[in-house]
């Protein structure tokens, strides 16, 4: 194992920095400082925040994914979703008349301007 010290921008909170010490395995950082050195990142630290942030990113997404999942299957949520879309049915409905009808009033004065 390995002690380094890292420094990380974190960019919600601009021009402040945190620092922290990481342990890893001797291996790890071997390759990471390999991987970076190979890249067009400026650093091994902006190469570590890179990664961290990805990670972040991806463990964020799970979630919101895992939500929308959960939520698929829970008939009360189902129950209230076809609710709401039945109180919208008019408004929806009339909204796409109206789009439809000024996309063909659109595409009608254009063939009169162009002849």
């Amino acid at each position: 194992m390995l002690n380094w010290f890292l420094v990380l921008l974190m960019p919600a909170t601009a021009n402040k920095y945190q620092s922290t010490t990481v342990r890893m395995p001797k291996q790890v950082y071997e390759q990471a400082k390999k991987v970076a050195g190979q890249s067009e990142i400026s650093s091994f630290n902006e190469f570590v925040i890179q990664a961290i942030e990805e990670k972040v990113r991806r463990m964020t997404e799970a979630e919101i994914d895992a939500a929308f999942a959960q939520m698929a299957s829970d008939p009360e949520y189902q129950r209230d979703s076809i609710a709401m879309a039945g109180e919208f049915e008019v408004s929806d409905w009339e909204a796409f008349k109206s789009s439809d009808n000024n996309s063909r009033a659109k595409h009608r004065s254009t063939k009169t301007r162009s002849r």
